[in-house]
């Protein structure tokens, strides 16, 4: 691949699942290790801590789960039904009491309610990425498009026993392409859309429909028994009773009612409802749960202590995927919206510490939810308490969002850092941080603690740059599609990567600051070209050559514009741009930069059948990587050359390169490399009639890609029967 050949010099040793390491902006890596993860996927979200069980709907589950099922399509169960009324935790509580049957893990992916990348859902491209990093495949083994992710997501899936929760979808045509291809595995999938979309998907895939409607009063009251106590509940039967009626037997409702009860211990449960009943409508009809979830938050509001309310108004303004900065009360939905201690000290203004004793008072009162560390606001919750929020002043909305969004940028530019020191950058706070004491460390556990962070933070770094966006914050958004880089390289989420670039340029060019306009100019340009949209990456990467004067700089952007014309098959025209960007690495004394031009050269000429000056490009390349030395590089041009010594018929010298380049990916331990030397040697060994050692390399190489998750050990496997 070509992008490996971008690494500075550093050295890695030993064994990790992702390494990164880069030398400029363009040259970014990472190097696997073994990309499975060595147990079984559990990325379910939390149970909640208290849940009715229903059980005749858990039997039923259970029963459509077991029975039997022609082809090789899952059992698909529906639940269906309105927001707060116990969804995603009735699927949470099916998964965890059957979670033995799925020995291959159990795996989540939040549609947000809808695939609308503005909502964060991402495209189905985007929902195969997450589900394929959670099966421990990422970065150089994912393909590069939305149809190759989805063909490795079935491929990585076919015959396995897994558990699929697809929470918050909008039906129809988000589900279908997202099962697996095995009988043996269990989909889930939640919805409030509409019956007819419910009754045409169940059509079609012989699904299980659950509508899950209010709790009975039966199990509401045992609910209510597990949340305030069964001497409260049964010395106030009738009024418990009536407090369930009034919450519609919403779930959320009845949690909410118990958080009262609990801040106003002398409360009878008769006189809640009473009161609750007693509320005026809202101005606009509702379900009867989520009314009532409205006149306890004011319940529950109005005997916060003042600093507590400040809280719950300020958290409730944390950006999240598919939100509009005002009015904001009923945004359009998105992912479940989670933070961590440090982002809520930021909105509201105070120290760590003062912030969690905030947090836990939100919490025993069940306006929010915790899970190791991490803070969930409930959907209908934060509406209520976003619409207290607008009450306040617009420069004290936007000081609280600015004071969060400057917080996310500082603690991703600390992540980027410790993902790579060395890259240049041009970002004020780059500047700031470069060299201070990283949170991370400076271990190899650093890069991967690093990356995990920016990972679990991703939706909501994203929903801080559309906010920016949309407040013209020009100067923190192109910030944070640099702080993205190292992420977005690593990890290839293009969805959100090329929607916040957009984002990012235009905030570059509006102010008119030609260092971000090149930095975010060829992170946006890269990430066109990998998804092969050439016309885009080619307008991106000429405006930005336009207004790039810094020659490495230049050089930069004359290789990425040479290379997506490479990548489109015109070598006539990468060949010209690439010679270019050699003249100025080898101007300004850069041996290691001029050798990766090289390597690209050479592939141009051979593309275009001039097959002598090829070879002499890739041998000068190879010279010059070991010069610096940079072996890893070294090996990838030897790679090369076995493979056109090969395809010319040169069979002796090839196999020697190959088996050079083999050495050198072994001692480094790049296992999807040593596939793809494999696969090569395996054509030797046929063009010279060695059928069974031909037969056991492609073995060899199949393990190696299975390994690693990459899609072309089944290309092979399949080509081979």
């Amino acid at each position: 691949m070509a992008d490996d050949e971008h690494a500075d010099g550093n050295r890695f040793e030993g064994r990790a699942r992702n390494v990164v390491q880069a030398g400029r902006v363009e040259v970014m890596n990472v190097y696997g290790g073994r990309s499975e993860p060595e147990e079984p996927p559990y990325a379910l979200p939390p149970a909640p801590a208290r849940f009715q069980n229903r059980a005749p709907l858990l039997r039923l589950a259970s029963e459509a789960a077991a029975a039997e099922r022609p082809g090789g399509e899952p059992a698909l169960i529906i639940v269906a039904g309105l927001r707060g009324v116990g969804k995603t935790a009735m699927a949470v509580h099916w998964a965890a009491l059957e979670r033995d049957r799925f020995p291959d893990g159990l795996l989540y992916a939040d549609l947000g309610g809808g695939l609308s990348r503005r909502g964060l859902g991402g495209g189905l491209g985007e929902t195969a990425t997450t589900l394929l990093e959670q099966l421990g495949v990422s970065g150089e083994h994912l393909p590069r498009s939305d149809q190759g992710r989805l063909a490795l997501l079935r491929t990585r899936l076919a015959r396995r026993k897994v558990f699929l929760l697809l929470d918050n979808a909008r039906l129809p045509g988000e589900v279908d392409r997202l099962l697996p291809p095995s009988r043996d595995s269990v989909v889930f999938v939640t919805t409030d859309g509409s019956l007819s979309d419910v009754g045409d998907l169940a059509g079609r895939h012989d699904a299980e429909v659950i509508l899950l409607r209010e709790l009975s009063e039966r199990d509401g009251l045992e609910l209510l028994r597990g949340l305030v106590g069964g001497e409260t509940v049964d010395g106030d039967a009738e009024g418990a009773r009536a407090l369930l009626r009034v919450c519609g037997g919403w779930p959320l409702a009845i949690r909410l009612a118990a958080g009262r009860l609990k801040v106003r211990r002398g409360t009878r449960l008769g006189d809640l409802a009473a009161r609750l009943a007693a509320a005026p409508p809202g101005p606009r009809p509702v379900p009867r749960g989520e009314w009532t979830v409205h006149v306890l938050g004011d319940e529950v509001y109005a005997e916060m202590p003042d600093e507590l309310r400040r809280a719950y108004r300020l958290l409730s303004l944390h950006p999240r995927g598919g939100d509009r900065p005002t009015p904001v009360p009923h945004g359009e939905r998105g992912p479940a919206l989670r933070f961590g201690q440090g982002a809520a000290a930021a909105l509201l203004g105070r120290p760590e510490p003062e912030a969690a004793l905030l947090l836990d008072a939100l919490v025993d009162r069940h306006v929010l939810d915790e899970d190791a560390g991490r803070y969930l606001f409930p959907d209908l919750i934060r509406s209520h308490a976003r619409a207290l929020a607008e009450q306040e002043e617009e420069q004290a909305r936007d000081e609280a969002v600015r004071r969060v969004a400057d917080w996310y940028l500082r603690a991703a530019v600390q992540a980027d850092l410790a993902v790579n020191a060395h890259r240049p950058t041009s970002g004020p706070v780059y500047r700031e941080l470069r060299g201070a004491p990283s949170p991370y460390g400076t271990d190899r556990a650093a890069v991967n603690a690093a990356l995990a962070w920016l990972n679990a933070e991703h939706r909501n770094l994203c929903a801080v740059v559309y906010y920016a966006g949309d407040r013209g914050w020009h100067d923190l958004a192109w910030q944070l599609c640099e702080a993205l880089w190292g992420f977005y390289f690593s990890l290839k989420h293009y969805d959100q990567w090329i929607e916040t670039h957009r984002i990012g340029l235009r905030a570059a060019e509006e102010l008119g600051d030609p260092a971000a306009r090149f930095r975010v100019g060829v992170q946006l340009g890269r990430a066109l070209y990998e998804t092969r949209r050439f016309g885009e990456a080619h307008a991106v990467l000429e405006r930005t050559l336009a207004i790039t004067s810094d020659p490495l700089d230049r050089a930069t952007v004359l290789e990425f514009i040479g290379r997506a014309h490479q990548d489109a098959g015109d070598a006539e025209r990468a060949l010209g741009y690439l010679v270019r960007s050699r003249d100025l690495e080898e101007r300004h004394d850069r041996p290691r930069g001029a050798a990766i031009k090289l390597h690209h050269i050479g592939r141009a000429h051979h593309a275009l059948g001039d097959e002598g000056e090829a070879l002499r490009c890739l041998e000068r390349a190879r010279a010059l990587f070991a010069d610096v030395p940079d072996a890893y590089n070294e090996a990838r041009v030897r790679m090369t050359l076995g493979a056109f010594h090969l395809e010319a018929g040169r069979v002796e010298e090839a196999a020697a390169a190959l088996e050079a380049a083999l050495e050198t990916m072994r001692a480094e331990g790049r296992t999807f490399q040593i596939a793809e030397i494999t696969e090569l040697l395996s054509k030797v060994a046929e063009t010279t009639g060695d059928a069974a050692g031909a037969a056991r390399l492609r073995e060899a190489a199949i393990a190696a890609y299975d390994e690693v998750g990459s899609l072309k050990g089944e290309e092979l496997r399949d080509r081979s029967r």
